[in-house]
């Protein structure tokens, strides 16, 4: 499984995820059982931090950065794309922009970031 490194792909992997999120944000309304409190920050944390995953994979084989460097950059990454996907609800009927779900954004890769590096894949 020697493709698996390949940091291209992950790249690849990045784009679809964020295809996908956008998608999914261009939705009016999406259906999903109410379990607990906080339900939904839980989501954003948990897909922002795949989309760090894929970053932080896609980076994997640039030994140049630090990888508080590394860490850092991934989650401005996520940040800005959660800003956009938080800017672009704006515009979709039925939807709203929220800074919680900018900040469990932010979170989830940051966490992310910091695991997978922790980690040393």
């Amino acid at each position: 499984m020697k493709f698996l490194k390949d940091p291209r792909l992950y790249r690849y992997f990045s784009v679809g995820w964020m295809v996908l999120i956008f998608w999914l944000s261009s939705r009016p309304k999406i259906d999903i059982p109410h379990l607990f409190w906080s339900q939904d920050k839980l989501g954003h944390f948990l897909v922002f931090g795949i989309l760090a995953f894929f970053y932080a994979c896609s980076f994997r084989q640039q030994e140049e950065n630090s990888s508080f460097t590394r860490v850092l950059l991934i989650t401005v990454m996520v940040a800005a794309y959660g800003l956009f996907d938080e800017a672009h609800q704006l515009f979709v009927p039925g939807r709203d922009a929220s800074i919680a779900d900018l900040v469990a954004d932010t979170a989830g890769g940051f966490f992310a970031a910091v695991i997978f590096y922790h980690k040393s894949f």
